[in-house]
């Protein structure tokens, strides 16, 4: 049958009667007066009951629209309470009769267990209901129907949470996906809009409803992409990636037209196309091979920031820290890949990189790169490194205050760690009022030669390691290390 997200028409047409009505025609359950129904909040049947259990030979589902006598989930789902006045019931109804809805060629694709298609259903289900509590209001003082879209909102937020839980464990990859397609599927088949025929007197609508909507699909679409990257083949084999992003198109031709309803500028981005492409890109597609490996040289295959973001959690998540260093090289992350370098073990190569980038240096885009070299035991390193990024010559376009802002961090992030190197006496000395330690003036006057020596050429002697205290000193390497920043400080000032 041709795939439709809208229930399909009814088969019957009433053109006249006679007798009455519910015994003589088809009928609801809820209308037949053969069989008093009685509304209830109850959600299952009783085996043998006689109340609402019990139907008349014309008596049909409300939800399945079948016999009664047919319908497979009378008792144990409950649709003999079934009921037009009861949201969830109306829901349920919306669900079964859409083929889009209750029969998604993604589960079927997936393999999903029967308790794995009960959650997605679940998820779809809640969403619906949610929709329809939104449409529906809530009655309030004076017969005014406040209709607020919070209900929407909280239906996606908690298949959200449930989605993050199952993002956790290994073995959800399957039942990530399902949620997913079960709320996103509820959600773009349904409306944010107003209802346009009901009395503006009778119903208010809150403001601010498509900005909610629009955020909830830009939400599913990143827990979508992240849910992507985050399978591997075994979990999801190729073929249902295929179907995968078939079923995405689908839900995002769907998800467009309703952002677009009533906007006379295009929207900005087309929802769900960074999901579908994480489907069409897998781990082992040639172009993201060739990225991993660092061969990829064409800029025109970077991809979205949304896909990005994704893959790099995941790569720093299995510590493959050279295949993110060139991912985040190719995608023009320059700063972050520094850190890549350093998880990697190629300290050496960070400091150079930095030098033919000089821009690296300003917005203390590299402070984490001199923690992370620290705590892997490369001070030395991380010290040259802030030096350059505090008094090297990289102004470019700057102004005073713009390279002022640029510098301090750093400079502070040097004293802090000089400092810390330093012995509780040694500080005490360097600090006394009342007269300097005569290793400290040494120590002072060695690392005023020496920074007025390595500033005519600042960036070609950060290259090399720092020189010790000479041995035999009178001072320590700590004091020296604090005397050379606190003479760079002078000099460059």
């Amino acid at each position: 049958p041709e795939r439709t997200a809208r229930p399909r028409e009814d088969d019957l047409i009433v053109t006249g009667q006679s007798g009455t009505f519910s015994a003589d025609l088809p009928h609801p359950r809820a209308h037949c007066q053969a069989k008093p129904f009685q509304v209830t909040r109850e959600r299952v049947g009783v085996e043998g009951g006689h109340g609402n259990e019990a139907f008349c030979d014309n008596c049909f589902c409300f939800v399945c629209d079948t016999r009664a006598s047919e319908c497979q989930g009378w008792l144990h789902v409950g649709h003999c309470h079934a009921n037009e006045s009861d949201p969830f019931w109306k829901a349920l109804r919306q669900f079964t009769r859409t083929d889009m809805l209750s029969n998604s060629p993604l589960l079927q694709a997936l393999g999903c267990d029967e308790q794995v298609q009960t959650e997605a259903h679940t998820s779809c289900v809640n969403g619906l209901l949610a929709f329809h509590c939104y449409r529906s209001g809530d009655l309030g003082q004076g017969g005014v129907y406040t209709h607020s879209f919070q209900h929407v909102t909280d239906a996606a937020s908690a298949s959200m949470k449930a989605i993050i839980g199952h993002l956790s464990d290994p073995r959800g990859p399957r039942t990530t996906l399902a949620v997913l397609d079960g709320i996103t599927s509820a959600v773009v088949v349904n409306t944010w809009r107003p209802g346009a025929s009901q009395d503006p007197k009778k119903h208010k609508w809150g403001a601010g409803t498509y900005n909610s909507y629009a955020a909830i699909i830009e939400q599913l679409e990143k827990y979508w992409v992240l849910a992507i990257v985050r399978t591997s083949t075994r979990s999801v084999p190729p073929p249902a990636l295929a179907v995968m992003a078939q079923r995405l198109r689908t839900l995002s031709d769907f998800a467009r037209k309703e952002l677009s309803a009533g906007r006379t500028q295009p929207i900005a981005h087309v929802p769900l196309t960074h999901a579908i492409s994480a489907c069409e890109r897998g781990w082992k597609h040639p172009v993201m091979v060739a990225i991993l490996e660092g061969q990829c040289t064409d800029l025109s295959q970077r991809e979205a920031q949304t896909l990005q973001r994704a893959r790099l959690h995941l790569l720093e998540h299995a510590q493959r820290w050279k295949e993110a260093y060139h991912y985040a090289i190719f995608h023009g992350r320059v700063a972050k890949s520094l850190a890549y370098i350093v998880r990697a073990g190629r300290h050496a190569d960070v400091l150079p990189m930095v030098l033919r980038q000089s821009a690296l240096a300003a917005g203390a885009k590299c402070l984490t790169v001199c923690t992370e070299l620290v705590a892997v035991k490369q001070a030395d390193t991380a010290i040259r490194l802030g030096m350059y990024c505090a008094f090297g010559n990289y102004e470019g376009e700057q102004s005073d205050e713009q390279l002022s802002q640029s510098r301090m961090p750093y400079i502070q992030w040097l004293v802090q760690h000089v400092v810390s190197t330093l012995e509780p006496s040694e500080l005490q000395a360097r600090n006394s009022y009342d007269s300097v330690p005569g290793g400290v003036e040494v120590a002072r006057r060695d690392a005023e030669e020496w920074a007025l020596r390595v500033f005519s050429d600042f960036s070609g002697s950060l290259l090399q390691p720092l020189t010790e205290a000479p041995l035999g000193s009178a001072y320590s390497a700590g004091t020296f290390r604090v005397e050379r920043v606190a003479a760079l400080c002078a000099v460059a000032t």
